[in-house]
């Protein structure tokens, strides 16, 4: 009995031509998606250092001239003539170290704020290169005199 080409048999050899260039094809694919991830993950970690560096930035920058001023004349007339935005002599010295610190500072004063009781608020604001978003820090003290 002949058979028809219609119904020839298979062997199992040719059967699995091909498996494994697809299975070698789908590997690769999976690698190429966690290579991705991995990549974006360090990208998302280093803007985070850098948001956190300039927090750590203005913490460090508001805290230095409120150690000024407690080093300095504690009156109210003095705090306000060396100190408070945005002409203090102080003031300004202390606003382009900020600057030299923080980026976006130039669209973004720092203002220190001293009330009658010598209160005093600094608040910082910068911009992050790339964000829309402007960043703040503020900070009070009193200064006793």
């Amino acid at each position: 009995m002949a058979t028809s080409d219609k119904h020839k048999k298979i062997s199992p050899i040719s059967a699995q031509r091909g498996v494994v260039i697809v299975e070698n094809l789908v590997a690769v694919l999976i690698f190429a998606v966690g290579m991705l991830g991995l990549v974006g993950l360090l990208a998302a970690s280093i803007k985070n250092v850098s948001a956190a560096r300039y927090r750590n930035d203005a913490s460090l920058l508001a805290n230095q001239i409120i150690g000024q001023m407690w080093a300095d004349d504690k009156s109210n007339a003095a705090l306000k003539k060396n100190y408070a935005s945005p002409d203090g002599a102080q003031y300004l010295t202390w606003k382009s170290s900020v600057s030299n610190a923080l980026p976006g500072v130039a669209d973004n004063p720092p203002t220190v704020e001293i009330d009658k009781d010598n209160v005093v608020t600094v608040t910082l604001r910068w911009k992050e290169p790339g964000a829309s978003v402007v960043n703040n820090f503020a900070i009070s003290a009193r200064i006793n005199g």
